[in-house]
């Protein structure tokens, strides 16, 4: 029985260190990793991406003329590939647009969400109406960026678009400023998007952005303290020795209804693209986003104004009702309220009743509300001169 029992402590204690061992191993490479991600790339890098997108533009297959597309490519870990899109709205192309207004007066970028991407023209046209640049990026395995075989809308770390994210930048700049003049940057971020950008501003704290606005942007998971608090941070342990194990399929929230002409929405879009259901999802995935939300929740110092619209009401149903067409079904808006404060100094918080997960796709009295809102945000940051654009 001694025996027995020695033999068993000792294959335990070589279990756990094995483990142990691995969990080590597994943490430093993604410390490396992460440490990779988070560099900005060089100027000489940024001028070569550019170039060679520019060299392949085309007219936007998805959207059609004016719409714009350049393809960036990056490797900001040295070996792997991630191919993502920019889209560009040229500037003056909006109907609403001044025959007087021949140069921008600032730029904006649109980061789309999770198992989502740009095809919200509405948004485009109103800000070149404003007097703004519109650009937007369809991140590497989303959208016009997905290739057949990738993991649709996956992902095991919010810096891995940093990369994508600086060519992105630098591209929109170079186009809409055509290499001569300073215009101020401003990042509006959806969803997931409102998880990534936050991040990736409080680390390139060198580059000076005029604003960042975040519709319903993720700062937390939708589910019960204890999911949150203690499901989820042992998952994401697990997940650093298991990122690619595959993990339970969700029933995804009929959001799909709200939004598409053909069912209860307003809007047309690529369903292959935004999927009624939910990609496969993996472990990793959701370490990232778990880690993601922790470095929100452990507080940032984004230095500019920040603007944060959410919906009125969270709706928990995962069967239609008619809650989806006035209230959140993907996020719980009180923790968008609770978490917002942690993003930076200047932060301010609306609420749109009847708004929905996308508040720039709810019904137009609630969106023709938040782009005044959004715009007159953007006016006031504008007017602060502790704002310093853009200088080559």
């Amino acid at each position: 029985m001694n025996k027995i029992k020695t033999t068993l402590i000792a294959a335990t204690t070589v279990l756990l260190f094995a483990t142990s061992t691995h969990a080590c191993l597994a943490a430093c490479k993604e410390e490396k990793r992460d440490k990779l991600y988070s560099k900005p790339l060089s100027a000489s890098t940024l001028q070569a991406i550019t170039e060679k997108a520019l060299a392949n533009k085309s007219t936007d297959l998805e959207l059609g003329a004016p719409y714009t597309i350049y393809p960036i490519e990056t490797k900001p870990d040295g070996e792997k590939v991630f191919h993502s899109t920019l889209i560009e709205y040229p500037f003056g192309s909006s109907p609403r647009a001044s025959a007087h207004d021949t140069n921008p007066r600032g730029i904006i970028l649109y980061v789309h969400g999770y198992n989502d991407y740009f095809f919200q023209e509405e948004l485009a046209e109103k800000s070149d109406s404003a007097g703004f640049a519109f650009f937007a990026i369809d991140l590497h395995y989303n959208g016009r960026s997905y290739s057949e075989g990738e993991p649709r809308s996956d992902m095991r770390s919010v810096k891995e678009y940093y990369a994508e994210l600086d060519a992105a930048v630098a591209l929109s700049r170079r186009i809409a400023t055509k290499n001569s003049g300073k215009l101020p940057f401003i990042i509006i971020g959806h969803s997931q998007g409102g998880l990534i950008t936050p991040n990736y501003l409080n680390e390139r704290i060198k580059d000076d952005f005029a604003a960042l606005i975040l519709n319903s942007p993720f700062l937390d998971y939708k589910n019960s303290w204890f999911v949150r608090n203690i499901a989820f941070p042992v998952f994401s342990d697990i997940a650093l020795l298991f990122p690619d194990m595959k993990a339970p399929a969700q029933e995804a929230p009929k959001y799909n209804i709200s939004l598409l002409k053909s069912e209860k929405g307003e809007w047309e879009f690529n369903r292959e693209w935004k999927s009624d259901e939910w990609p496969q999802q993996y472990f990793g995935y959701l370490r990232a986003t778990q880690r993601g939300i922790k470095w929100i929740h452990n507080g940032l110092q984004i230095k500019a104004p920040v603007l944060v619209m959410r919906s009125g009401c969270t709706v928990n149903e995962i069967q239609w009702t008619d809650d989806y067409m006035r209230c959140d079904c993907m996020l719980d808006v009180n923790l968008i309220e609770k978490w917002a404060p942690k993003l930076g100094k200047d932060v301010t918080t609306v609420t749109f009743t009847n708004g929905i997960h996308d508040i720039f796709l709810s019904r137009k009295e609630v969106r023709d509300n938040a782009y005044n809102t959004m715009f007159n945000f953007i006016e006031n940051a504008l007017r602060k001169n502790v704002i310093v654009v853009y200088k080559d």
